[in-house]
């Protein structure tokens, strides 16, 4: 067996592996024998035909394919032990020549575990900007809950106006023997020639316009269309907002709406707390990356992109949208969505084993009685039988996964710690 070995870069070797013609002959007697102990050949024993008959009985390329499998596992463990590799994740391997009684030939891709090379974050700075809510938040905040628990009442003595929740019937004057149909409309907010048209008038009336519908207007066949139309309104229901007192706080479990004011001025720094503390994360993990040499194993960037394009397909197709239809929308290639899915993967990697090696370096770890305790939490939430949620708290996979989650936000929030103790140091005199 010939090895030619190539170093790509730190995580990734290539192996050139050619094994003798002899060895694959063996390789394919070898996998006859093996195939053959699972079938019956009249006149023999199982497993007692000649190779030549055995043959007749097996489909070549099931033979082909156990032979293959057999050279591979073989030869590449051979490869790596001679090499003194340890593979941080199953090789990746291409075929250039395999036929029987000739020599076989393949690369393989080797996947080393990571390296990272950590630089200095201790003086690592970042301000943190005061955050604070505005009077006009707080009061935009208050109209909103005006408007969620707003209640409409029927109106027949005045015409329409802004705001009015209209049920309408338009008839298309220019399909002979068209059906009307009905609609509830904002007055306002529907599109500027129904509104215009709407605007005063009365339960009961009927007027005639054109109208140029919109693009995305809820009746495909209306659609971009323009029509004459017929247009007759049968309802009007005027809304009436609640108004801004203790009554209004009390049916939110507050007692006056003072404490309303508050509680919502607090929702809202919270918020932007929140908000903030993410931009810190975002710009430190950006100096981190900036600051250290992280060398990432091809294999697990590939992995990791497939799993953005999983996750991808799966937010799109709980909005309706196809991955196809996505790509047209948005002008883009699968080519390029691929590049930009890689460069995403590759920053998350990037972070993860960053953020691992500061844990080791700070001392930072997760007990088991703290992954079991979210553990159990994420299979109540996501099982009801009591079987499934068994399962659940017995799954390897799923504690490591809560595990690693646990030790990265906790290191994370302690380099945020840093951070700002560096700060609040400097602020002393």
């Amino acid at each position: 067996m010939e090895i030619t070995i190539q170093q790509l870069d730190p995580v990734n070797v290539q192996l050139q592996i050619e094994v003798e013609p002899e060895a694959v002959n063996r390789a394919f007697e070898r996998a006859l024998r093996t195939l053959g102990k699972a079938v019956r050949v009249p006149g023999f024993r199982p497993g007692q035909a000649p190779l030549a008959v055995l043959r007749q009985h097996l489909s070549e390329e099931m033979v082909r394919r156990a032979a293959r499998e057999l050279l591979i596992d073989e030869s590449l463990t051979a490869a790596l032990k001679q090499h003194q590799l340890e593979p941080y994740s199953a090789p990746q391997v291409e075929i250039e020549q395999f036929q029987e009684g000739e020599p076989f030939r393949y690369k393989a891709l080797v996947s080393l575990p990571p390296q990272v090379e950590i630089g200095e974050y201790r003086d690592i700075r970042i301000a943190r900007t005061p955050q604070e809510a505005t009077d006009e938040e707080v009061q935009q905040s208050l109209e909103s809950i005006q408007e969620q628990l707003l209640e409409l009442k029927r109106t027949s003595d005045r015409p329409a106006q802004l705001k009015d929740r209209l049920v309408i019937r338009l008839r298309s004057l220019e399909e002979e023997h068209a059906q009307p149909s009905r609609y509830m409309v904002i007055l306002g907010e529907s599109f500027g020639e129904l509104d215009n048209t709407l605007v005063g008038m009365q339960e009961g009336e009927t007027r005639i316009a054109t109208l140029t519908f919109p693009q995305d207007f809820s009746d495909e066949t209306l659609a971009g269309k323009t029509k004459q139309v017929e247009i007759t309104l049968e309802q009007i229901h005027a809304p009436h907002l609640p108004p801004l007192d203790d009554a209004l706080a009390q049916r939110l479990g507050l007692d006056t709406l003072d404490a309303l004011r508050n509680h919502i001025r607090q929702r809202i720094v919270a918020d932007k707390e929140e908000r903030e503390t993410e931009r810190v994360e975002t710009e430190l993990l950006a100096l981190l990356r900036q600051r250290s040499t992280i060398h990432l194993p091809q294999t697990l960037i590939q992995r990791q992109t497939e799993e953005e394009l999983r996750e991808l397909v799966e937010r799109l197709a709980g909005r309706g949208i196809t991955l196809q239809t996505f790509l047209q929308e948005t002008n883009t290639s699968r080519e390029q969505l691929t590049e930009m899915l890689m460069q995403r993967a590759i920053i998350k990697l990037q972070n993860t084993f960053i953020l691992q090696e500061i844990a080791r370096r700070e001392g930072i770890e997760v007990s088991p009685e703290e992954v079991q305790e979210v553990l159990r939490f994420a299979a109540q939430r996501m099982a009801t039988m009591p079987a499934e949620r068994a399962r659940l708290m017995n799954d390897p996979e799923l504690a490591n996964r809560i595990r690693n989650e646990l030790l990265l936000e906790r290191t994370l929030q302690k380099l945020v710690e840093i951070v700002q103790n560096r700060e609040r140091e400097e602020a002393t005199p």
